[in-house]
């Protein structure tokens, strides 16, 4: 059976960068001003972009290609994980001058959806299944989202835990690119999350899915904490992941959210973002990638969804699966 490997994550941010504390919901809420630039959250400055979706996604994707070395004409397949489409046909238009673009001439295109901001991390493991059994030898993800699409406008989401940025991220999914292999892959509803419970219910059942979470990828592909390098998560406030994460044996400095204040929540796109920076930076330090048994793990976040990617530390050569 075929290696899957994730290879040469990328992304574009927003070409626009403000302070969040210009935001009109924050400057009419200073509680909620407060709690998020507070050291604690460290929401600093979020991206927002007068394109189109597609724009940047393209920007990422021939990032991704070009550092993978896999000619565009060799994709078989891109899966989208977006909100921000259009809602019609034109839809359609913009998904094939977008694989026309970036040379994906023989690529076929289709989306995900449904789980918000977990619908990227169930895109990777949909696009490794495809890899794994040899139905695609090249698979795209791609995923980005423009707040005035995902999210209707608003940019304190998540329940006020974050700030919502504009952003697209991609990776090549691969039988032989260099990249980390994908190992195991977990998601989990929570449809109790939006019931409208009081918060400390609501709390409780966020607790009880990231432990149903992380109990079903370790039945999957057998980890343990200590094992995991780093959680790479969907960026909300930090004191709020702690809360989550620490209680499956996460927390501490093995929780990557150093970017939250230059980037703040891209929706789905943060757990690419956060590798990418992972990788950029292990490379300019020179620093060992990690062992054979050393293991990342990518955290996607929805509303009521989570998605888990895991990943291997040390990276594939290219070569055959």
């Amino acid at each position: 059976m075929t290696t899957a490997r994730l290879c040469a994550p990328a992304y574009e941010l927003g070409e626009y960068a403000d302070p969040v504390t210009e935001l009109p919901e924050l400057l009419a809420d200073p509680d909620t001003a407060a709690r998020l630039t507070a050291p604690a959250a460290g929401f600093d400055t979020y991206h927002w972009s007068d394109g189109q979706v597609v724009e940047l996604m393209a920007a990422a994707a021939r990032r991704t290609l070009g550092e993978a070395g896999v000619p565009g004409d060799e994709v078989d397949l891109v899966l989208l994980a977006t909100d921000s489409l259009p809602r019609d046909r034109t839809a359609h238009r913009d998904v094939a001058e977008l694989l026309q673009d970036i040379g994906l001439t023989r690529a076929t295109a289709s989306t995900l959806g449904l789980m918000d901001c977990a619908t990227a991390m169930a895109a990777v493991g949909t696009a490794a299944s495809l890899v794994r059994d040899g139905s695609a030898r090249h698979v795209l993800v791609v995923t980005g989202d423009l707040a005035d699409h995902a999210t209707g406008g608003e940019r304190v989401v998540a329940g006020g835990a974050a700030i919502a940025s504009d952003a697209a991220a991609t990776a090549l999914v691969s039988a032989t690119a260099a990249g980390l292999p994908v190992l195991g892959m977990a998601h989990h509803a929570a449809p109790e999350s939006l019931s409208g419970e009081p918060a400390r219910q609501q709390l409780a059942a966020r607790i009880a899915a990231h432990r149903e979470l992380f109990a079903r990828l370790a039945e999957r592909h057998p980890v343990r904490p200590e094992e995991v390098r780093a959680v790479l998560p969907s960026n909300f406030a930090r004191n709020v992941l702690e809360i989550y994460l620490s209680d499956v044996g996460y927390g501490g400095d093995r929780l990557a959210l150093g970017n939250v204040g230059r980037i703040g929540h891209c929706l789905g796109s943060d757990p690419l973002i956060n590798l990418a920076d992972r990788l950029a930076e292990a490379k300019a330090a020179g620093e060992d990638a990690g062992g054979p048994e050393d293991r990342l793990v990518l955290l996607g976040a929805g509303i009521s969804h989570l998605a888990a990617v895991l990943l291997g530390a040390r990276p594939l050569p290219a070569g055959a699966g």
